[in-house]
């Protein structure tokens, strides 16, 4: 999916049905302010909306939709790209056209051939006319050839992600997961039948309790204490058994309907579809310290279109030596910490390149990557 910065802090990522106009300022999270998709409205955010006189509903039916536009602006000194709008909403906003962005550089010629590339996608999308007073001579650059991505199956530490039987990608739970949760349970258990023991011996006991070398001011209450312990060791314990029966063991991507399930056995959990997903977020926690990267803790989440983050895969194990194979560790020492697109080709760990399969895998959805120090 080619990605092109159009500002400082913002750019454009589109494929064949999808057109995405992206707010990006550093450490914040990206914003998606602009989504065009083929047989779907025009939608913007709120302030899109309000910057340009648009329709507070956040979208624009396709049949009002007229042309892309791409245009030179002498006051401006850029190429200004923007789209006509139907004589309906024409006449509640006083004007036909509104504008997308615009690009301004000093080479006005290499600022041209990206404007008219980012225009004709845009049109393609939408399935409407581009007008441009663009020179015909010079061509859109050709889309780079696509890199590769980390061959299936990918080991993520407690999950594992490899392709289905239909052609759909599947993240599968380790086994080791649920057997630590049956060793708590089991120790758990343990402790509140030797905390209730000791509790009730003491009060049925004729036995005199310490008058020294407690921390509490009446020795008197200590059996009371350990009742109350073996208490919040049932509570933990049901917590527990809640986790082990709720929790998904597989997340099913499906490329075909463009969705993403969890499921626990033949049960679902719940589902989402792409269309109401704006991007994939992978982050993870890296031990600062150390020859070479350690991920203390890694997780990739979903960017809904209403702002929220929903996650997907959490993994709390720690996994020493992170790295891919054939991957310089002093290269990601040096990596920066703020939130940027991830490229295939700037890929690290299994868990990166697993948000960039469920990112194709949905219809070439952007993927971020939030890298944090500890």
């Amino acid at each position: 999916m080619p990605r092109i910065a159009v500002s400082a802090n913002s750019l454009v990522d589109y494929s064949s049905d999808r057109w995405r106009l992206i707010q990006v300022d550093g450490p914040a999270k990206p914003k998606l302010v602009v989504e065009a998709k083929t047989g779907l409205p025009f939608r913007y955010n709120g302030y899109f909306a309000v910057s340009r006189d648009l329709p507070e509903s956040g979208e624009i039916l396709q049949a009002d939709l007229g042309q892309v536009v791409l245009g030179w602006s002498n006051e401006s000194s850029s190429w200004q790209l923007g789209l006509t709008l139907s004589p309906e909403i024409s006449l509640a906003r006083s004007s036909r056209w509104f504008e997308l962005l615009r690009l301004t550089d000093a080479n006005a010629d290499a600022r041209e051939a990206v404007a008219i590339q980012l225009g004709t996608a845009l049109a393609n999308t939408l399935g409407i006319p581009f007008a441009s007073t663009a020179s015909a001579a010079i061509k859109p650059e050709p889309e780079p050839e696509p890199i590769a991505l980390e061959p299936l199956p990918l080991d993520l530490g407690l999950w594992r992600l490899a392709r289905g039987i239909e052609g759909e990608l599947r993240l599968e739970r380790s086994k080791r997961w649920l057997r630590a949760k049956q060793r708590q349970f089991v120790w758990y258990g343990l402790l509140v039948v030797v905390y209730l023991w000791v509790s009730f011996a003491t009060l049925t006991s004729e036995l005199g309790l310490p008058i020294a070398g407690t921390l509490i001011p009446n020795p008197a209450w200590l059996p009371y204490l350990g009742i109350a312990v073996a208490v919040l060791l049932l509570l933990a314990i049901a917590r527990l058994v809640w986790i082990i029966l709720h929790e998904p063991n597989s997340i099913i991507i499906n490329p075909y309907e463009k969705t993403i399930s969890a499921a626990r056995g033949n049960r679902q959990m719940w589902k989402v579809s792409a269309g109401g997903v704006q991007s994939i977020y992978a982050s993870e926690l890296i031990k600062k310290r150390g020859r070479k990267p350690t991920v203390l803790h890694g997780e990739i989440n979903v960017h809904l279109l209403d702002g929220r983050f929903m996650p997907i895969l959490v993994d709390t194990e720690k996994i020493v030596d992170a790295l891919l194979i054939g991957r310089d560790p002093r290269a990601e020492k040096e990596r920066s910490t703020d939130v940027h697109v991830l490229e295939p080709d700037a890929v690290s760990t299994a868990l990166q390149a697993a948000a960039l399969h469920i990112g194709v895998c949905l219809g070439e959805l952007p993927v971020w990557y939030d890298r944090r120090l500890k």
